[in-house]
């Protein structure tokens, strides 16, 4: 009501937040956000993978694990308030342990944990979220403790406040800080054989009994080679410090990891002073003796649609342009048929490049490793892999659409390709060439006239 003839104020609307746009992979870090797009971890729990990223780069097994979300919560920093994720406590991987002995958890350490859930926002469709996280403690989470409230507390606290009853009571979940949230409309994309068998073809696998130049852990850790990896690969053989293993049956190309057949036993053969014949026997429970002694390279051809799109982008690689060569860790060996072998490796997160310029490479290492850019780079940081992952998702694309569509872009494409094949050689139209020469003109007159 307003007195006295005075105007009644008109409180002012708040602003509206935007509307998620769903169909394309975005990035969000503002708590306000956040705490939205996470509630709905409040009425569902939630299946998730979660990777130590310090390790993840040096093991496929080892720091890796499968967890459910149990909720999340909002917590009080120094820079404002934060949703933090409580995960129980993640089941290794076969083969690995999420928290080695010689590799606790620590205060402030990154981890990434990935799930999907359904979203009201998103028309009850699911979407796929990947958290990029800050360690906090390990505690114990009680969903109905005596208060009627939830219980969050570490095990001394847990201790101090209920007893011995209440580790009972809780279970063990990894409390996270959430930093950042990146939500993708698709899954993760990964290509089976079948998918891929159009486009790659000839892999060999290379087994370096000296460890590979990725296998060194000391200064020269990125010393580079001056011949090229044929030549390379050769004086290994010479020095019988290479196994060639042809006829390799590719499975699957994952996000960072590869699955293969090998027609017989992956290790036999190999000597090494290190390795000893127990480590053979259970290679699974060595990965990390067997990736310093042992290197391995696979290296496969590519479909010219393939090359084309590779050489575009990452002109650099290794290797001639039809052929992709990969550095890899071993991650496990299973039995399969015998004498076949299935064996899953991780992509090491270093491209192997080679300087392109003839005159450059006289005075520079011909095949080296792109040097890192992050602290703890991931296997799908690799540009090659990558590139090389884009570049068939496009063809498998474009391979799909119907017969009438394929005909109408191939005429633009052919069109172009004329247009560029008549203008080749030519720096300027014939009006802007008149143009300039009439500019020439007037300024040799006006010298003239001066």
């Amino acid at each position: 009501m307003a007195l006295f003839g005075g105007k009644s104020k008109v409180p002012k609307k708040g602003k509206k937040a935007a509307a998620v746009n769903f169909s394309r992979v975005q990035v969000f870090s503002k708590a306000e956000a956040l705490n939205s797009l996470l509630k709905g971890l409040k009425d569902q729990k939630v299946k998730s993978n979660v990777s130590r990223l310090k390790l993840k780069a040096a093991s496929l097994v080892s720091g890796r694990g499968t967890a459910s979300v149990i909720t999340y919560q909002i917590l009080n920093f120094k820079a404002g308030p934060r949703p933090a994720l409580l995960v129980g406590r993640p089941k290794a991987v076969s083969g690995g342990n999420f928290i080695p002995a010689d590799n606790p958890l620590e205060l402030g350490e990154k981890i990434e944990v990935s799930y999907e859930m359904s979203l009201a926002q998103a028309g009850g469709n699911n979407v796929y979220f990947t958290a990029a996280c800050t360690f906090l403690q390990e505690a114990i989470f009680i969903p109905n403790a005596e208060t009627g409230k939830p219980w969050i507390g570490s095990r001394d606290a847990t201790v101090k406040k209920m007893g011995e009853g209440g580790l009972k009571q809780g279970e063990e979940v990894l409390q996270l800080r959430i930093d950042k949230l990146t939500c993708f409309p698709n899954a993760p994309e990964s290509f089976d054989f079948g998918q891929i068998e159009s486009y790659v073809f000839k892999p060999t696998l290379y087994c370096l009994t000296g460890g590979g130049m990725w296998a060194k852990k000391v200064a020269d850790y990125f010393e580079g080679i001056q011949d090229d990896i044929h030549k390379h690969l050769e004086d290994m053989e010479k020095k019988e410090q290479l196994k060639t293993i042809e006829n390799v049956q590719l499975i699957e190309f994952g996000i960072d990891n590869i699955s293969l057949f090998t027609p017989g036993k992956l290790l036999s053969g190999i000597e090494h002073d290190k390795l000893m014949p127990s480590m053979f026997k259970k290679p699974n429970d060595n990965l990390i003796v067997l990736n310093s002694c042992v290197g391995f390279l696979l290296k496969f051809e590519i479909a010219d649609e393939i090359k084309e799109l590779l050489m575009r982008t990452f002109a650099q690689k290794a290797g001639k342009e039809f052929e992709v060569w990969l550095p890899l860790s071993l991650g496990n060996i299973q039995e399969a048929e015998a004498p076949k072998e299935r064996v899953a490796f991780q992509i090491f997160p270093r491209d192997l490049v080679q300087e392109t310029d003839p005159r450059k490479r006289s005075k520079s290492l011909g095949l080296k490793f792109m040097p890192p850019f992050t602290l703890h780079p991931n296997a799908e940081d690799h540009n090659t892999y990558r590139k090389l992952m884009v570049a068939i998702g496009q063809r498998l694309k474009d391979d799909s659409r119907p017969e009438e569509e394929k005909n109408k872009i191939a005429s633009v494409q052919a069109a172009v390709a004329q247009r560029q094949q008549e203008t080749k050689g030519k720096r300027v139209d014939e009006n802007m060439r008149k143009a300039f020469q009439k500019r020439v003109e007037a300024k040799k007159r006006k010298e003239t006239a001066d």
